[in-house]
């Protein structure tokens, strides 16, 4: 297979400059804004629908509470109409579930790139076909990542019911060819870790390196999960308690949080939450539909939220709580 040369991730400014300082300047910074500030990046939740079962996840382990569904035309056009008006730097779609099983998304996403902002999706890639394909590149969509779990494919499936290793890797190498030299999008392959090995490690940046501009290699965090609210058999309890005790991590609270500070994530149906891994509603500071992104993201309760990070104060959000930096320990 012909190699194309590497290339650079067309949101990595955004991610520079969200990432830098601290929650304690950033919240100085929202005071001296007035209710003027935009957020740099939008999340867009299609669907919390998902062909897959992970267990690490509040979607596949039907752990979430929150009504499922596919975001109307209304959401929509709402969302559009606010990056027309307002200057964003990038639209990601992501969140908690998987976008390409929303019967317009490449409609969609075709949409929010005419507005000018930067656009990128994450999937786990299953129903990605090459008509898909052609669609996305045609369409000029600025980045892609491909999301695995593990470094091989007993790994892989340990974690991810109904996902096929082996095609996944098919339909990243078929990416990869078809867009040949074009400058656009960035591919990049993503994979979480709980206990595999670094010959397991460096095996997988060798399956995925060549069809790809950057693989991401982080860590499977479990510990948080309540095993005994999650809707599942007692067999894939006793498989997550297992895998938790392999947790082998120390943590410490987020420097900065990009979330609350500088991005807005709206839910399918309109809802904006300040939080990623805001999967049932704990953090919403408004809905679409109501109110245009600049309000929301300038609103009182988002405010208050901001104020509570910037004071280090974490216990009295949930979602905050439980959220950390993961650092291995040295084995």
């Amino acid at each position: 297979m012909e190699e194309y040369l590497k290339r650079d991730n067309p949101f990595s400014q955004i991610y520079k400059n969200v990432n830098n300082g601290s929650n304690q300047k950033k919240y100085e910074q929202f005071k001296r804004g007035k209710s003027n500030l935009l957020p740099s990046l939008i999340d867009i939740e299609l669907t919390n629908l998902c062909n897959y079962k992970c267990c690490f996840c509040p979607t596949g382990t039907n752990a979430m509470q929150r009504i499922k569904g596919m975001m109307p035309d209304n959401v929509v056009d709402a969302i559009i109409e606010n990056l027309n008006r307002y200057k964003i730097g990038g639209v990601r779609f992501i969140r908690w579930g998987e976008p390409t099983m929303h019967p317009k998304y490449l409609e969609i996403i075709e949409r929010v790139k005419k507005t000018g902002t930067l656009v990128h999706i994450n999937t786990n890639g299953s129903r990605l076909d090459d008509k898909q394909i052609k669609k996305l590149l045609d369409i000029n969509l600025d980045s892609i990542k491909f999301s695995f779990q593990g470094a091989d494919e007993g790994t892989y499936n340990e974690i991810r019911e109904n996902g096929d290793y082996v095609q996944l890797l098919k339909t990243i190498r078929r990416f990869y060819e078809l867009r040949a030299e074009k400058k656009l999008p960035f591919i990049q392959v993503s994979t979480t870790l709980t206990n595999e090995t670094k010959d397991q490690i460096e095996s997988f940046k060798s399956d995925v390196g060549n069809i790809c501009d950057y693989v991401n290699i982080g860590y499977t965090v479990l510990n948080h999960l309540s095993v005994g609210q999650m809707n599942i058999s007692n067999g894939q309890k006793k498989k997550i308690i297992e895998l938790q005790k392999r947790e082998v991590k120390q943590r410490k609270y987020m420097k900065v949080c990009n979330e609350a500070f500088d991005k807005l994530s709206i839910n399918w149906n309109g809802d904006i939450t300040l939080c990623c891994s805001d999967y049932d509603n704990f953090m919403i500071v408004g809905n679409i539909l109501d109110n245009d992104i600049k309000q929301i993201f300038n609103c009182r309760a988002a405010d208050i939220y901001r104020e509570i990070i910037a004071n280090g104060e974490y216990g009295k959000i949930k979602c905050c709580s439980t959220c950390y930096e993961v650092i291995p320990l040295d084995k």
